[in-house]
């Protein structure tokens, strides 16, 4: 018969309480348990060989009781004997399991034919942290929110991109439609484009920080589109440069957006930006293929500008004594006044332009005005004398070639009419040698950037830069139109480089 469920208690688990179980009916004689005894019972080994002064005990199992006892001490002069070997076994055989079953899915999910021990090379790399920040200078509060968080990362993305030399990804920024994704593809291959320019160079112009400082100018809607002008600035420590900070500012930014802050439009005044833009609208293709096309024959071309600009330093290091043909001149140029006035009239977060001049940023751009400013502040005098570009003179915004102290001569803020200048000019006024080689530059010299076979714009060498050597390797600039101010030389998208070195004036 059953034992009654009051006997049970509990279906399983320590403390459980049962009915004593009655002997069965045997012919044979049972075997009682022996009666309790004073002293432990020993088998004939354990009697001869333990030792005498070992009053050892054998504890017997205790009737079952419901509450759990509490651990006892272990006796002493006795090793406690150990069951780890079972345990030991068990985590063997389960590391067994698992191993197998990792190879054997890392197996079964490469191709056939594939190495895996190359799965951990296919996987993708993570993404590498920002060595930067975005902030709004001033603005940012009148914006909605999605378009804030699009612009900072939008900017982060592109100048992290630039920090590595490497391209942007940007399309999760851009809207649906045609225009939009033009528009994402011209930004990353023009990101692309200035990143393979600086990769060429003799110098490291990978970043370790930058600091992006957006300026909202003018917001507008139409329908459920906001387009937003800003203007940019960006303070960078190119690594080659050890911490030191270069600083430009004054690039105009044009965003349309969506409802959603999504970007449907994008125009950007950069070198780099403007260059890309300029050669694919004379593509005979558009779109993806297009835009290859463009970034592909401006790479190529700047190859051969960085080749023939690292052939002028093999020669100057060869013979620097012999890459300047020193003309005779009246009066010495004062190269530290030029460079004095160049760094004050460069603005770091926002343009700075000297009243007293006129201001052409808005008419194809203020940098040879700018360069022109320099070079009269290190002593060069106007020079009202022959026609046209036969002058350098600036009394007025008025344009003027006649031989008189009135107006404004095309040379004074024109790239090409001033290099004219340079190579026409004899007699009074400016002497300087064009076209010589670059490593000779000096500070209060000017470089003149081409690309596309235009030359588009002048700056004023502020800072030589020498390898470990001592040997000329880089040069730092200054400029306007865009602002800039202890600039590498070789960070422009523009590759093709020449040098007016300019000696001083004749009286």
């Amino acid at each position: 018969m059953a034992n009654s469920p009051e006997s049970w208690k509990y279906h399983s688990g320590a403390g459980r309480q049962r009915t004593p179980r009655q002997p069965a009916q045997s012919a044979q004689p049972v075997r009682r348990a022996p009666a309790k005894r004073t002293a432990p019972r020993r088998s004939s080994l354990e009697a001869r060989y333990a030792p005498q002064t070992q009053n050892r005990q054998v504890r017997r199992p205790a009737p079952r009781q419901p509450a759990q006892r509490p651990p006892q001490a272990p006796r002493p002069g006795r090793r406690r004997r150990s069951s780890l070997l079972p345990w030991a076994l068990a985590a063997l055989v389960s590391c067994l399991i698992l191993g197998f079953t990792y190879v054997w899915s890392a197996r079964t999910a490469l191709p056939a034919g594939a190495d895996a021990s190359g799965a951990a090379s296919q996987a993708e790399p993570a993404p590498a942290s920002s060595v930067g920040e975005c902030v709004f200078r001033s603005g940012g509060d009148e914006l909605p929110q999605a378009v804030q968080d699009t612009l900072t990362e939008w900017f982060v993305r592109c100048y992290n991109a630039s920090a590595r030399l490497e391209a942007p990804k940007l399309d999760d920024l851009y809207g649906p439609g045609a225009a939009a994704q033009e528009a994402c593809l011209l930004d990353e291959a023009s990101v692309d484009f200035i990143s393979q320019v600086r990769a060429m160079q003799p110098v490291d112009l990978t970043m370790t920080g930058f600091t992006i400082g957006l300026t909202v100018e003018e917001t507008s809607w139409e329908d459920e589109t906001i387009t937003v002008s800003l203007q940019e600035d960006d303070q960078i420590q190119f690594r080659f440069l050890n911490g030191r900070t270069s600083s430009s500012c004054g690039i105009e930014n044009t965003f349309t957006f969506s409802a959603d802050g999504k970007i449907l439009a994008h125009e950007k005044t950069e070198d780099g930006f403007n260059l890309v833009r300029d050669v694919y609208s004379r593509q005979s293709s558009s779109g993806e293929a297009g835009i290859q096309s463009t970034l592909s024959q401006l790479v190529s071309a700047a190859k051969a500008d960085v080749d023939k600009l690292a052939s002028q330093r093999q020669q100057y290091l060869a013979d620097p004594e012999g890459q300047s043909i020193l003309q005779a001149c009246d009066m010495a140029y004062d190269r530290q006044a030029a460079v004095d006035y160049a760094r004050q009239w460069v603005g770091l977060t926002a343009m700075t332009r000297n009243p007293q001049w006129g201001i052409y940023d808005d008419y194809g751009g203020n940098c040879n005005n700018f360069t022109s400013q320099c070079l009269y502040a290190g002593g060069i005098p106007m020079d009202i004398y022959g026609y046209d570009t036969q002058q350098w003179k600036w009394y007025s915004d008025v344009p003027n070639s006649y031989s008189e102290a009135r107006g404004r001569s095309s040379s004074w803020s024109g790239v090409d009419e001033f290099y004219t200048y340079v190579n026409e000019n004899s007699g009074y006024g400016l002497v300087a040698e064009a076209d010589g080689n670059l490593y000779a530059a000096q500070p209060g010299d000017v470089l003149q950037y081409g690309a596309d076979g235009e030359w588009k714009h002048s700056v004023l060498v502020t800072e030589v830069v020498n390898d470990a050597s001592g040997q000329p390797v880089e040069f730092l600039i200054a400029s306007n139109t865009t602002d800039r101010i202890d600039w590498p030389m070789s960070a422009y998208a523009y590759a093709d480089v020449r040098l007016i070195h300019v000696l001083g004036y004749n009286n």
